[in-house]
């Protein structure tokens, strides 16, 4: 795994640690991959923390669309999950990509990872 991905699953475990439950209402979870969110404390922490980081990314993107698209396409490939490390990996891939677009919208870093304005 990548520094930077071992990095990024460490913080939102450890800030998965804060969240109560996921971003949506487990009691209305239909599919199978919402109801083993729901059944599993991390994955229903990593889902708050993912969708809070989100909602930031969107209101601070130049364009939001896009974001909202990417976390379309995204959702759908979680949803293809079976198992729960496959989930798990989709939210650290998820993180990492919300989390680089946080950075570059606060102009950390550029669009080509150079930091910097």
């Amino acid at each position: 795994m990548k520094p930077l991905a071992v990095a990024t699953l460490a913080l939102t475990l450890s800030t998965a640690a804060f969240a109560e439950g996921p971003a949506f209402d487990c009691s209305k979870a239909s599919s199978k991959v919402e109801k083993m969110i729901c059944a599993d404390p991390t994955l229903s922490s990593t889902d708050s923390v993912n969708a809070d980081i989100y909602k930031e990314v969107v209101q601070t993107a130049d364009n939001p669309n896009q974001v909202k698209q990417e976390q379309r396409q995204w959702l759908k490939t979680r949803n293809a999950c079976q198992t729960v490390d496959c989930i798990a990996k989709a939210y650290d891939t998820r993180y990492n990509q919300l989390q680089h677009e946080r950075l570059v919208n606060s102009g950390a870093v550029n669009g080509d990872d150079s930091i910097g304005h």
